[in-house]
């Protein structure tokens, strides 16, 4: 075999593995970015739902100022000490677990007397902060007051007129929902407390 010969052998050789070469580095250049993109498509997703997660949070508070939050805790809290009061004495019209059956006109006289100045008192709170709440948090302790209002009146007829035993004879049915309206109360009472803790709880004080 001639030199000749040799030569292109090897230039063949070195040809064959050069192109091979290019190939791989080729195929290894490709793989790399699309790892590398991936990569990149991954973290931009993560980082995203970050960002929607934390805006989330963002969205679930209420920037206040501490003159405001101060000022909207105290009338929250009047009214929910007034409120508190009020279903208190009026539950003890119609007591959810006692049924009082005494004819004895002086106790229920004084038992309505402390009842209606609480309701009295609750009503002209929520009447004096009105313009300084939410028309929905006013709505659900103005929904209260009235079902302690019935409480009062339905306490007249069932209790203090002169009639009242006939009155009760006459109305069972009505007689029997005051009864349950006191557990209803109370019950509405407990939910507007609930909302006012989480409304609260929303509330981020900024200086």
């Amino acid at each position: 075999m001639d030199w000749d010969a040799i030569l292109k052998i090897g230039v063949t050789i070195i040809v064959s593995f050069g192109g091979a070469g290019a190939i791989i580095a080729g195929v290894v250049k490709f793989a790399v970015n699309e790892i590398a993109n991936s990569l990149q498509k991954k973290y931009e997703l993560k980082l995203s739902k970050e960002l929607e997660d934390y805006k989330t949070v963002l969205g679930n508070k209420s920037y206040v100022s501490k003159t405001r939050f101060d000022a909207e805790f105290e009338i929250y809290r009047e009214l929910s000490g007034k409120s508190a009061n009020m279903v208190k004495e009026v539950s003890q019209l119609f007591p959810s677990f006692t049924r009082d059956s005494r004819d004895d006109y002086d106790t229920y006289k004084k038992r309505y007397d402390t009842a209606l100045d609480t309701v009295v008192a609750f009503q002209d709170a929520l009447a004096s902060n009105a313009p300084f709440i939410s028309s929905e948090v006013q709505a659900l302790f103005r929904s209260l007051e009235l079902k302690c209002k019935t409480q009062l009146g339905d306490f007249v007829d069932f209790r203090l007129r002169p009639d009242a035993k006939d009155y009760v004879r006459d109305r069972k049915d009505e007689y029997k929902a005051v009864w349950k309206r006191t557990k209803d109360i109370q019950e509405e009472l407990d939910s507007i407390i609930q909302n006012l803790r989480e409304y609260l709880g929303k509330l981020e004080v900024i200086n």
